[in-house]
């Protein structure tokens, strides 16, 4: 790993080294002209990784079969390609542990770079974070890092990932205690906090989705006695894949079926007849999905913004369940954890955190459908928040990626979508600013595109935008001098 070295302004800057980030990096020095100048930026932690790959808990499964995360476009079996090569026994159908992806991820990028420096492509990687990205001479852009230092480039890509947990508004009762008291854990990977829970302890997570189970999971594998409440809304958890998941048969065409549906009603309506018909017809809901998905962009495009906002409020978290599913492993792990009361799933609003004597916390909530004033309650020694990664991007949380994203917006320099999910970009990914014009040379690319595709935010979908971008950048660059 390189440090920075020179003064002139790279010619590009890839802010963030998750998937989307690294392979855009892969495709930049793939294509990069001689003498060119390459940044790769992350905390050193988290290279080629990000946050979902850096997990080092082996129960911690990808929900794809290994089959379909490759990092090309063209050649989606690169994963398991990579897989079996270096261990033999997966098949493409297989679930596996989401380190084995940041470990490819992370061998892939070091070969990247090792033949662009053969190619006289100069890449240096700068193990920090970015905190603002300001104009500079000549059309350059100033990126501020969070070590204090500075560094310049004529182009920067974000691709900066999900937000960090946005930590729920505690109830305002007599002798609540804030986030970040101990015992009250506001993100699910602080290893520190989490690492000081007692083996014991009965638990309550707020999130009964992926990151519940993840941490779920983590727990048992440490042998946790305790039991773990999963609290949310509506206790919903993620439907589990089918066994040796498959690609689906090809059937339906939603976008064409969908192409006269007046509104979201009819296509929900729609939905819900072909999953019953599917059912009849010996085959599974999960086809339907599964037909959904390369349309679904195009669906969410169509909606108008109240009907988005109508889906935000009521469908979401079905569709949430069904689309992002849980390994088939992981599923009877937690059917198992369930039937045995080690773990539990409440439905309801929460009430009130407030310290119990003796230690430890007294939780109430309102179940859910229950009268006004009907509380449920347990004791438990710690609470961990589980929601999920923040969806209100204008509120980003404290965080270096916060940062940034507020400092771009109070430039006027990016453009968040009207229901916060996420940043608007045009059609070669660079970030609108606040009156909607395109910035030259500003790209973002992750799952933040959501608020514009909606499907956004898996590798299938985020390859084809990292390849996009990379290709659209490569066209910007000079030729540079041989060196």
């Amino acid at each position: 790993m390189s440090t920075l070295t020179s003064t002139e302004p790279a010619c590009v800057a890839v802010v963030g080294l998750g998937f989307s980030g690294t392979a855009v990096a892969i495709h930049l020095m793939r294509g990069l002209p001689r003498g060119s100048r390459l940044l790769l930026i992350e905390p050193a932690a988290r290279r080629a990784r990000g946050l979902a790959y850096g997990t080092r808990c082996a129960s911690h499964w990808l929900n794809v079969p290994a089959g379909r995360l490759g990092l090309e476009p063209a050649h989606e079996a690169g994963f398991i390609d990579w897989l079996q090569r270096r261990y033999g026994a997966y098949s493409a159908a297989e679930f596996v542990p989401r380190m084995l992806l940041g470990d490819y991820l992370a061998e892939a990028l070091a070969e990247a770079e090792q033949r662009a420096h053969s190619r006289g492509v100069q890449v240096q990687t700068l193990a920090a974070g970015v905190r603002a990205i300001e104009p500079a001479a000549e059309g350059a852009m100033r990126l501020a890092l969070d070590d204090g230092s500075t560094c310049l480039a004529e182009r920067v890509v974000l691709a900066t990932g999900h937000l960090a947990p946005e930590a729920p508004r505690l109830p305002d009762v007599p002798g609540a205690p804030p986030w970040g008291t101990p015992g009250l854990i506001d993100r699910p990977w602080d290893d520190a906090a989490l690492a000081a829970l007692p083996e014991d302890g009965d638990l309550l997570l707020l999130g009964s989705g992926l990151s519940a189970i993840d941490l779920l999971t983590w727990l048992q594998d440490r042998g946790h006695a305790g039991r773990v409440t999963m609290l949310s809304r509506r206790g919903l958890l993620p439907q589990p894949h089918r066994s040796l998941e498959a690609r689906p048969r090809p059937g339906l065409w939603p976008l064409q079926a969908l192409a006269d549906a007046p509104g979201l009603r009819v296509m929900l309506r729609s939905v819900r007849r072909w999953a019953a018909e599917a059912r009849a017809e010996g085959r599974d809901w999960r086809d339907v999905m599964a037909s959904l998905r390369a349309s679904t962009p195009a669906l969410w495009q169509r909606l108008t913004l109240r009907e988005r906002r109508q889906f935000l409020r009521h469908l979401q978290p079905w569709w949430d369940t069904h689309r992002h599913r849980l390994a088939p492993g992981i599923q009877h792990r937690l059917q198992a954890a369930l039937r045995t009361g080690q773990a539990e799933v409440q439905a309801g609003r929460l009430q009130a955190i407030v310290p119990a004597p003796g230690g430890g916390f007294e939780v109430r909530w309102r179940p859910r459908g229950a009268e006004a004033g009907v509380q449920a309650q347990r004791r438990v020694a710690a609470v961990v928040n589980c929601t999920g990664p923040s969806a209100r991007v204008g509120h980003a949380p404290a965080t270096v990626a916060g940062a940034l994203l507020a400092s771009l917006q109070a430039q006027g320099r990016l453009m968040v979508d009207e229901l916060g999910l996420g940043l608007k970009v045009d059609a070669a990914h660079r970030l609108l600013d606040a009156r909607g014009q395109p910035q030259p040379g500003l790209y973002y690319v992750g799952p933040m595109l959501k608020a514009q595709h909606w499907e956004a935010i898996a590798i299938p979908e985020l390859r084809v935008h990292a390849q996009a971008v990379a290709e659209h950048l490569l066209r910007q660059v000079p030729v540079r001098a041989p060196a």
